[in-house]
């Protein structure tokens, strides 16, 4: 058979047929839901915070005048915030001539990417790095285990208070959800399922409630941590601000989407995390 005509003949020139654009994959905040959060100033001054200098007991004999001992405060740490943005333009010709609502579309993905940042931030090796009560794990390891409940060992010795968070990258988990023994057999809380972070909860056992956090920087030294959430800070001083402005000049016309937010972030309360290294290959 011969000249049938099919849809080779005509498709460099027949139009694409478009369903959706599809924004870039990236993980939200998470971290926002499970370290202590600040929200009582709109200010841009420095939030510092003190810490006391307590007493010794000793023993009082029936006749001993006891000596008063210094009860008092001094510096301990510093939240200085920043402001932190970013823009997109969008000219007329572009907004006239996509197919998609690009601009709508601008703005999630500007909100997605400021969130990104907070909890990049939040769960970075800087700030992991910086908590004191003790690190597990080595690096080009696995974590285990034995390395979770030396760390939770290692908090409870220190009288940290419960319950902990456990945020580790999705390989870190991995190795410990599929070890051949010794896996507990893991809880669901209620109320986390309410809670900001519950889309990355993984389960809880023994007053540890576990997390996935893609945003931790991954290698063969990926850098999780076990903390009570006062170890971490997140002071947020103007949440997500998203705005559009007029540029007539600029390249024939259009409009900037100017998204903004003004935080701080830090190690608060260092003594209360442990730092959990393992491979994330």
């Amino acid at each position: 058979m011969a000249n049938e005509s099919t849809y080779s003949d005509i498709s460099t020139v027949v139009n694409s047929i478009y369903e959706v654009a599809f924004l870039t994959s990236r993980e939200q905040s998470i971290m926002q839901g499970v370290v202590q959060v600040f929200s009582d100033t709109n200010s841009s001054t420095p939030r510092i915070w003190t810490a006391y200098t307590g007493g010794t007991i000793a023993t009082v004999a029936e006749t001993t005048d006891m000596s008063s001992q210094a009860f008092t405060h001094a510096a301990a740490g510093t939240l200085t915030p920043a402001q932190y943005g970013a823009q997109y333009f969008l000219t007329d010709q572009r907004l006239a001539s996509d197919w998609a609502a690009a601009a709508r579309d601008a703005g999630t993905d500007l909100g997605q990417l400021l969130a990104v940042h907070v909890d990049s931030n939040l769960a970075g090796t800087a700030i992991f790095q910086n908590l004191t009560a003790g690190t597990v794990g080595t690096a080009g390891g696995t974590l285990t285990w034995a390395n979770i409940m030396r760390a939770n060992a290692y908090l409870r010795a220190s009288n940290v208070p419960f319950p902990y968070n456990v945020v580790l990258r999705p390989e870190q988990w991995y190795y410990l959800a599929s070890a051949s023994s010794g896996v507990p057999t893991l809880m669901v809380s209620d109320s986390i399922l309410e809670n900001i972070a519950r889309e990355f909860y993984v389960g809880s056992w023994g007053g540890m409630d576990f997390f996935i956090d893609a945003n931790i920087t991954s290698g063969t030294a990926a850098y999780g941590a076990m903390f009570n959430k006062q170890a971490i800070a997140l002071d947020m001083r103007r949440a997500f601000r998203l705005e559009s402005e007029r540029d007539a000049s600029r390249g024939g016309g259009g409009y900037e989407l100017n998204a903004t937010m003004i935080y701080a972030y830090g190690v608060y309360r260092p003594t209360f995390g442990v730092q959990m290294v393992g491979t994330s290959s």
